[in-house]
């Protein structure tokens, strides 16, 4: 039932308009099949955000039910949304071409260059034909046996050819029965006539399907139209309401593309062995194949395999795939050689398969389990702890006293296997101090900036790098991001809503190492000033900061922080009484920002790498066995738990002991017969 008053309806209705609208557009070559949106007003604490959800009939019920609730919580504060600017952004995705694509949920960039089309149509006729025109050069191009020159000759209508592409396309436009002249053709339209009846005029000679891929990059084709079965793929580019012919499918995505699966791969023999595109013989990627496999047969063994052709024999031999596929002559199965011989495993053995579940080969008829863990040789890293300091004096929004943290010191320590330079201990600021010993100091107006091209260039290739700060998933990690970020660099992050796990910068050859920053808050939960009575720790205890202090015109002063300067009405009351208590003792000593700012942060981080190290060794005498020497946790676990189950999987475990259950049970089946249902009522009330 709708609200009676005229604007509550009005809002209402737009809403509804709306939310239907989305379910048909089509943008960017994706279907919205997901919503969300936030919804913002200045009468609003906080901002009302409706999570992602699917594109159902009760969506928009679910949309009216949050405005409801919003407009009669503001009811009993004689405040009324409505009347009022309010926002509303949305958010949509096309999770169905998400999931079959398999890919992380983030732009993707089209690789298509304006060299790489067939032709750069542009409606020679001065008509809006250029649908028709991309689909005669694609075919010519495709089946016409032109060379370079005279198919240039051909689109441009030089010498022997004058108008003839013209002419050709005029015929087709007129075989399929299309108008000439009209505003726009579409594909969904004209592009099935054209494709049957290319296949009823070359038949027995070649068979075609189109594909059509858009601008967005979406790796699933915005149309297709076709047989299952075909040896010419014809393929358009669409984009801006204009096509065009492409000379390869990979053209687009600058990288090999396989029209059977709809996704990209880097090499055939690494792509799925399920594609009905990919010969497991050979390896070709070849959809030309395809057709020849269903209708020539030609027996030769070599590797105990028997090809269907001889193009498959010779480019088994050729490419050297030989080496590393076999086929077994007891059970038929084609394996790969180099896989069924590594992590302890001997060979092939039949009826075992590679169970994506599990990680280990077994027969499909039997269960999966949770594998023991190995231990392995790791290469030495570096470690390095991180801190930095940042000022608050920028409001910007008043009302909601939100601010801009904006880094003026970091410190970072260095902990390496080798030797990575003098300086162990390093840091970055605005200003110059002198009481605090450093290995080395750079003095940057952007230290934030110079911390991130110090860890990606300055420090040497050899060994990989982990970062730990302590809250770093929620703070440190964040601000440092936004640094990578403006480096062209797109990290791989590992997040739960707004916190970071893990980010991880990938090696670049003569530019960097692998680079994995963590928070160490998930090894060692607790208070960075707790870890010193924690572990023993022989470091000076963490001192009180002055954190609203911490602001430009300090720089050079002499001051005397207040109580609210420290945030003592944010502590929890054991750790007030101390700070009190030294407040009263401390309260007329001078405080020098620049000199203060570097004692801090130094002490911060020896604090943290004496703790990451002492947990390490820790760690290490708790889980090294005869057979080894126990499990870095720094290197390999991100939080305490998964360090905890790498020591269980590793140390106790023991083979084929946890099973891993199938998330609808072992027998996938739903129903429940009448008798069943009969015995667990009785045995409820009995």
């Amino acid at each position: 039932m709708f609200p009676q008053t005229p604007k509550v309806f009005s809002l209402v209705y737009s809403i509804i308009v709306l939310t239907q609208q989305l379910k048909k557009v089509v943008r960017k070559g994706y279907e919205a099949d997901h919503l969300g949106c936030i919804i913002s007003s200045e009468l609003l604490e906080h901002d009302v955000w409706i999570p992602i959800r699917q594109l159902t009939d009760n969506t928009v019920d679910s949309i009216l039910n949050q405005f409801l609730k919003v407009g009669q919580s503001k009811k009993t504060t004689r405040n009324n949304t409505v009347g009022k600017t309010f926002d509303v952004k949305i958010t949509t995705l096309d999770m169905k071409n998400y999931l079959n694509d398999k890919r992380r949920l983030e732009v993707v960039k089209t690789l298509l260059h304006i060299t790489e089309l067939i032709s750069n149509i542009n409606n020679i006729d001065g008509k809006n034909h250029c649908l028709f025109f991309a689909l005669q050069a694609t075919l010519v191009f495709n089946i016409g046996g032109l060379s370079r020159s005279q198919f240039y000759n051909y689109l441009h209508g030089r010498y022997g050819s004058r108008n003839k592409f013209k002419k050709e396309t005029y015929e087709l436009i007129k075989e399929v029965g299309a108008t000439f002249g009209l505003k726009e053709y579409a594909a969904e339209d004209w592009v099935g006539p054209v494709v049957d009846y290319w296949n009823n005029k070359y038949n027995g000679k070649f068979t075609f399907k189109v594909f059509i891929f858009g601008s967005s990059g979406n790796y699933k084709p915005k149309y297709k139209y076709g047989p299952e079965i075909y040896d010419t793929p014809i393929i358009l580019y669409h984009d801006n309401k204009h096509f065009d012919g492409v000379q390869k499918v990979g053209n687009i995505f600058g990288q090999s593309y396989c029209l059977s699966c709809e996704m990209v791969y880097d090499k055939p023999q690494k792509h799925n062995a399920k594609c009905c595109s990919r010969c497991l013989k050979c390896s070709q990627m070849d959809q030309s194949s395809l057709a020849k496999r269903k209708t020539f047969i030609e027996n030769a063994k070599i590797a105990a395999k028997t090809f269907e052709n001889i193009d498959c024999f010779l480019h088994h031999l050729n490419s050297g795939f030989c080496k590393n596929s076999k086929q077994c002559e007891k059970c038929g199965e084609i394996y790969n050689v180099h896989d069924n011989n590594r992590n302890g495993r001997k060979g092939h053995v039949c009826l075992e398969k590679y169970c994506g579940k599990c990680g280990d080969y077994h027969d499909p008829k039997r269960g999966c389990y949770i594998r023991p863990l190995k231990p392995k040789q790791r290469d030495p890293y570096r470690l390095v702890a991180f801190d930095l300091e940042t000022m608050q004096h920028k409001i910007t929004n008043p009302a909601k006293q939100q601010r801009i943290h904006e880094t003026n010191f970091i410190a970072a320590k260095i902990v390496c296997p080798k030797f990575c330079g003098p300086h162990r201990t390093i840091t970055f600021s605005h200003q110059n101090y002198n009481d605090t010993t450093t290995d080395h100091k750079i003095i940057s107006q952007n230290p934030l900036e110079a911390f991130a091209l110090w860890v990606l260039y300055d420090l040497p290739n050899n060994y990989d790098t982990y970062i730990y700060s302590h809250f770093g998933g929620r703070f440190d990690m964040v601000l440092v991001f936004e640094k990578l970020y403006s480096q062209n660099l797109n990290p791989e992050l590992i997040m739960k809503g707004n916190k970071l796990y893990e980010m991880k910068v990938t090696k670049r050859p003569n530019s960097n190492p692998n680079i994995v920053f963590r928070d160490s808050y998930n090894l060692m939960p607790m208070a960075l000033a707790a870890l010193v009575p924690t572990f023993g720790l022989e470091v000076e205890d963490k001192p009180f900061f002055p954190h609203l202090s911490n602001r430009p015109e300090n720089y050079g002063k002499r001051i005397f922080p207040t109580k609210e300067d420290y945030l003592a009405d944010g502590m929890m009351p054991t750790k007030r009484r101390e700070f009190d208590n030294w407040y009263e003792e401390n309260k007329h000593t001078p405080f020098l920002l620049d000199e203060a700012l570097a004692s801090y942060c130094t002490n911060d981080v020896e604090i943290l790498m004496c703790a990451l190290i002492a947990f390490r060794n820790e760690f290490f005498e708790t889980t090294k066995r005869a057979s080894h020497n126990g499990i870095d946790a720094l290197r390999e676990c991100m939080t305490i738990a998964s360090a905890c189950m790498k020591h269980f999987r590793t140390n106790h475990l023991q083979k084929e002991h946890l099973a891993i259950v199938p998330e609808r049970g072992y027998e996938n089946v739903d129903n429940q017969s009448l008798l069943a249902l009969k015995f667990f009522q009785w045995y409820r009330e009995e």
